[in-house]
């Protein structure tokens, strides 16, 4: 056993190694826009699809808290210094929940709802933009859209993620807003998505698209949380570990220069 996961583990990252070399060359070529996107998704799109269940079993590998590997790392409540809550794997599992600290579940950043609400598709069992999060925040924020959100009227989780009003007034209806340390972790995933399901999205509903691409105040407010929210180890290291699961990777993780060679802050 000893060995096989020793050999899981080098190949894992060779694999990546490899990944990282040809996202590289996408780089220093020419396309650019959806001629980018579509090369990217020629790549990116084929990958092993869990069960749902098996996403329990994945986040164990995915989303520890550092040195605490039966610890949930959880980007909804996670701030820095002390933790106002910790959970332990498939221990705290939701289940029922009457406020925050309750449970953990499956949270879609990209909500589930916006292609259908069905289960049996890829995107809804697709590590990179599921996360384990509290279940009252979960709920809290249901299927609202990021946005960066007035904080006089807003509701906050005990991390200071927020719900509310956004702060463009042109924008109308709830939004959610988390901490800055996981936003461009979270406009990434986006990225990712809008790239390994770029035969689909035509067929989606949501708030922040328009075709098959972002609406223009979402496509500005998440590469805004690309740029100031750098990629960081943890994020490097998710990325690695999911690859390791599904068999792809998260080009923008990769070579975050991607992101602008396809979006453009117009």
């Amino acid at each position: 056993m000893r060995i096989s996961f020793l050999f899981s583990v080098a190949f894992s990252l060779t694999l990546y190694g490899s990944s990282v070399f040809a996202t590289e060359n996408i780089v220093n070529n020419q396309k650019q826009g959806e001629s980018l996107r579509e090369q990217l998704y020629k790549i990116i799109s084929k990958h092993k699809v869990l069960s749902y269940k098996d996403l329990w079993k994945a986040f164990k590998k995915t989303d520890a808290l550092p040195n605490q590997p039966n610890e949930v790392f959880d980007i909804y409540s996670y701030k820095k210094g002390k933790l106002p809550y910790v959970y332990k794997f498939f221990i705290d599992q939701c289940g029922h929940y009457k406020k925050e600290g309750d449970c953990y579940n499956r949270e879609h950043s990209f909500p589930k709802s916006w292609w259908g609400g069905s289960l049996g598709e890829p995107m809804a069992r697709d590590l990179f933009h599921i996360y384990p999060v509290d279940g009252f925040v979960n709920n809290m924020r249901a299927n609202h859209p990021y946005a960066e959100v007035d904080p006089k009227s807003a509701k906050l989780s005990e991390n200071g993620s927020m719900l509310g009003k956004a702060k463009n007034k042109l924008l109308k209806g709830v939004f959610f807003e988390p901490i800055d340390e996981f936003k461009g972790d979270l406009a990434r995933g986006y990225f990712y998505l809008l790239t390994a399901y770029y035969d689909k999205i035509q067929d989606w509903s949501s708030p922040i698209l328009e075709g098959n691409n972002f609406k223009p105040w979402a496509q500005k407010i998440l590469l805004k949380w690309h740029q100031k929210d750098p990629v960081s180890d943890k994020e490097i290291k998710r990325n690695k570990r999911i690859m390791a699961i599904q068999g792809n990777y998260n080009p923008f993780i990769v070579s975050p220069k991607l992101v602008g060679k396809i979006w453009k802050d117009n």
